[in-house]
């Protein structure tokens, strides 16, 4: 595993042509990572003869990008100097915990050229789907409605950004990518403005969308923990609220949830869900008896 604490670090060549790239800037997310995602990534980069590398300071300093959050320096790991000597890199966002039983990534991505990623929202069914959307916003959907109110809320993500507008989005947080081929996307996405809570994702979406580079993945590579929450547990929508034991009692029932998606997923993604994973222990993760961190 390679640390790059800055953009002057250099990582000599191993001889492996895929890396896993992660950034972990704030106490926060170094810590959360550190605790349940190291152990799992560190086997899997093995068990797949891919290097590690944790990006665990910024890569651009300047005003502007220390005004933003730390997730549009993504858009910066193809344009390292280290990043030239790989064919392809791994982008995963640092709150997912890899399954012991994940299959290597690279033989279901598609062509250099193209960015392998899932859609977001792909991994649940339309009538699933219904429900989220009624326990996320709190109104009442019926079957009728529902695509046309998922497909609002989208073009409004993408209008929320000042994005060219689109009916469905990529969720960026897992992609195969190319240093040759994608370098100058990502480039032209970073002078891009800061306008919501999605960050990057809009416009990176709409830049795939246009150029038709998408090859689609899987979602069980990327799979939202936040759904099997809304769909399963909803009190904890609520769970601020209610008196530390009621509290304890949900959040216990989420460990629960999480052990099972995790046997579900191939990458467990707690996107929207931060604040359950920064409170979650190993052994909330992995069980009490574990005593490596992977399954």
């Amino acid at each position: 595993m390679f640390i790059v604490e800055n953009g002057q670090t250099v990582i000599p060549p191993t001889g492996r042509k895929v890396a896993i790239v992660t950034i972990t800037i704030g106490l926060r997310y170094i810590a959360t990572w550190h605790r349940l995602c190291s152990g799992s990534w560190q086997a899997y980069a093995a068990l797949c003869d891919f290097d590690l590398i944790v990006v665990s300071g910024p890569l651009d300093t300047g005003s502007r990008a220390a005004a933003r959050s730390p997730a549009w320096q993504k858009l910066l790991i193809l344009s390292q100097p280290w990043a030239q000597q790989y064919d392809r890199i791994i982008w995963l966002d640092s709150d997912i915990i890899i399954a012991g039983h994940a299959p290597q990534i690279m033989q279901h991505a598609g062509p250099p050229d193209k960015i392998s990623l899932s859609i977001a929202g792909d991994r649940i069914s339309d009538a699933e789907r219904m429900i989220f959307l009624e326990r996320l916003f709190r109104i009442q959907v019926t079957p009728n409605s529902e695509r046309d109110i998922w497909i609002w809320e989208m073009q409004k993500n993408y209008r929320d950004h000042k994005v060219e507008e689109h009916d469905y989005m990529f969720n960026t947080g897992v992609m195969v990518l190319s240093p040759q081929h994608h370098n100058g996307l990502f480039l032209k996405c970073y002078e891009g403005e800061q306008a919501d809570r999605l960050y990057e994702q809009p416009l990176l979406s709409h830049e795939i969308i246009v150029g038709d580079l998408a090859h689609r993945i899987s979602s069980r590579f990327n799979w939202g923990i936040q759904e099997t929450l809304f769909l399963y547990l909803p009190e904890i929508l609520d769970a601020r609220h209610m008196d530390p034991e009621a509290k304890a009692a949900v959040q216990q029932q989420a460990h629960v949830l999480v052990r099972r998606e995790l046997a579900n997923a191939y990458f467990l993604h707690f996107y929207g869900s931060m604040g359950l994973m920064s409170n979650m222990s190993h052994a909330d993760v992995f069980g009490a008896d574990a005593t490596a961190a992977t399954p």
